[in-house]
């Protein structure tokens, strides 16, 4: 994995602060499923639950956003 510029972690996070609705600063389980509904229209609930229990690493169910900026770096790099 490619280290990422200042100038794409701020874009990552811009990204990050839009799906964080509530600006928690960090993206609930409602919120990643809102996400995948753009990123993924096709992937249904159960495969967006279990996408979140994955990028949750401290499983206190909740994305933060150096989980976020991980998984966007390994799956969303073309956006």
């Amino acid at each position: 994995m490619s280290t990422l510029s200042p100038e794409e972690i701020a874009e990552i996070r811009d990204h990050f602060e839009f799906f964080d609705r509530d600006e928690s600063g960090q993206i609930d389980q409602d919120e990643f499923i809102q996400l995948l509904k753009i990123l993924a229209p096709n992937a249904d609930r159960q495969n967006a639950i279990r996408g979140f229990e994955t990028i949750d690493d401290d499983n206190n169910e909740k994305i933060d956003f150096e989980e976020f900026l991980s998984w966007w770096q390994t799956n969303w790099t073309v956006f």
